[in-house]
């Protein structure tokens, strides 16, 4: 028998006392609704409630970094196992909630498109499910798959995806029984959107609540135009007098050929495997091992290599290894190509040395293009040289996305962060100060934990996203696009280098990437 949505009302606050500002909105659901029983519950007794009846999730929910995660999480937990309805509490019932109270279905609305484009869009999802009202009956399985993609997402250090609306929409979107769930209008929990203007409705649809974006869990940001303007201004110029050369954008978009951009994906299988290497006479042998593990015909792979640089005999030990298992392949062919740069391992990272240090990584690159690729090869496979596992069947994998440039999610262990922080998507643009503030000889280089860009240990609630950049630790691209001139920029393009700028350039001709957040490859945890 199918269960009703129980008459139960849910709400949250950190104690159990409702500030005076909200308690007019939350008492709206119960004075339109009399009937219905309303229950506001304190961060101590979702503790102890997550403790008694989800204990698998205990940890994953005590190690949520912040308060409003914490709530977002309980949320589901209440509604699965009370089912009824969850009310911010800055919501405010409009009226009757008997439109809800016969469905046997999760009830949930969109946000308004106001609120949310282009933040869905940006992660490949063609809308976005508002979290601070929903409705279920109890014991929904909905409710478990939001829980498992929270914790195959426990990484994600934005709201929206750990816990919030995105990942609300991720499990919406893949949940496997879509007919289970209501999916409403935003007019039936948003009357008004936060700017307040009313969304678009059908005629007779009905409005239930407002939200009045109170927005109790937001950091209080200190607004300071002048001095903020005059920072910008001021690093700005920094910027301006350090940059050093670069890519005029105009001229490099116009140096790819339109026929190879507007090409369809290629239907070949002819692979070209390219591996740049220096100093990596430990990684060789293993890596030959793990390409010949790959399930395409070894008839089919051509295998490009090029060293430069080396110490530790990593040449002549290449072609040692080679040497016997030529025959076998397409093709391979050893090219060197020497930059003249040094860095040792740990001081690689340092901002003051990216520009050299990556800008020589996109010669070589460039130089396995000019040298390895040619008209019989209709992929190219980037690998790095320690890059020591990966799935056989991660070609036919990437191709499957239907992308021209695809890219899977690089780890140092399975499920553990991003090794690869080259490959992500950007959701703050602006030109600001603290845009100009991250430019380092030209560069913008941001830390990880600015809120500019999602990485994909940030979007493992979806299978698959649209990137702005990508990473070179594993990556596929169409060769036709090689050939066309798409190359690595060895200068700064729209601040960008080496495979960072050859994602923007590719993203700016309109060219689709695609990123994989849970088909992972394993980097050297060192």
């Amino acid at each position: 028998m199918c269960r009703l949505i129980p008459r139960l009302i849910h709400q949250t606050w950190k104690t159990e006392i409702v500030p005076e500002r909200f308690r007019a909105w939350c008492e709206s659901w119960t004075g339109f609704n009399p009937d219905w029983e309303r229950k506001v519950w304190s961060d101590r007794r979702l503790l102890e409630f997550v403790a008694e009846h989800y204990p698998d999730f205990l940890d994953l929910y005590c190690a949520l970094p912040q308060g409003v995660m914490r709530a977002d999480a309980a949320r589901y937990m209440l509604l699965h196992r009370f089912g009824g309805l969850y009310a911010d509490i800055d919501t405010e019932c409009l009226g009757r909630l008997e439109p809800i109270a016969s469905e046997t279905r999760v009830v949930l609305s969109l946000e308004p498109v106001t609120h949310w484009h282009p933040l869905a869009t940006r992660r490949g999802m063609p809308h976005l499910v508002f979290n601070g009202i929903m409705a279920s009956p109890a014991g929904h399985p909905f409710w478990l798959h939001v829980l498992d993609l929270m914790r195959r997402n426990r990484l994600a250090r934005n709201i929206l995806d750990a816990t919030g609306p995105c990942l609300l929409t991720a499990a919406q979107l893949s949940f496997s029984d879509p007919a289970s769930i209501r999916l409403a209008p935003s007019s039936l929990f948003n009357g008004l959107d936060r700017f307040g203007k009313e969304p678009d409705r059908e005629d007779g649809a009905i409005v239930l609540a407002r939200h009045h974006w109170a927005g109790s869990w937001l950091p209080k940001l200190r607004r300071r135009p002048v001095v903020n303007a005059i920072k910008t201004h001021v690093r700005r110029a920094r910027h301006l007098l350090t940059r050093g050369e670069y890519l005029d954008p105009a001229q490099a978009r116009a140096a790819v050929d339109p026929a190879a951009v507007k090409a369809p994906p290629s239907a070949g299988d002819n692979l070209a495997i390219l591996i740049p290497l220096r100093d990596a006479a430990g990684h060789l042998a293993p890596c030959l091992e793990q390409v010949a593990r790959l399930d395409i015909p070894p008839e089919r792979i051509k295998l490009v290599f090029c060293e430069g640089d080396s110490v530790d005999g990593s040449w002549e030990l290449l072609n040692d290894l080679v040497a016997p298992i030529r025959a076998r392949y397409r093709d391979v062919i050893l090219l060197r190509k020497s930059v003249g740069t040094r860095f040792g391992h740990k001081p690689r990272w340092r901002d003051s040395i990216q520009r050299a240090r990556r800008g020589g990584i996109a010669k070589v690159r460039n130089h396995m293009i000019d040298q390895g690729i040619d008209a019989s090869d209709d992929w190219a496979l980037w690998i790095d040289v320690d890059v020591w596992r990966y799935p056989p069947d991660i070609v036919a994998t990437l191709r499957s996305t239907g992308a021209r440039i695809a890219v899977p999610h690089c780890v140092k262990r399975p499920g553990g962060p991003c090794f690869d922080y080259n490959t992500f998507i950007t959701v703050n643009a602006d030109r600001d100060h603290a845009y100009y503030r991250d430019m380092r000889q030209g560069l913008y280089m941001p830390r990880t934990t600015s809120g500019r860009r999602l990485y994909l240990d940030d979007l493992r609630h979806s299978e698959k996203v649209p990137l702005d950049s990508v990473g070179g630790t594993v990556l596929l691209v169409d060769a036709a696009l090689h050939r066309g001139g798409l190359r690595f920029p060895e200068m700064p393009y729209e601040h960008l280098i080496e495979t960072e700028g050859f994602g923007r350039l590719a993203t700016d001709l309109g060219i689709r990437i695609v990123g994989l957040p849970n088909v992972e490859v394993l980097h050297v945890p060192w």
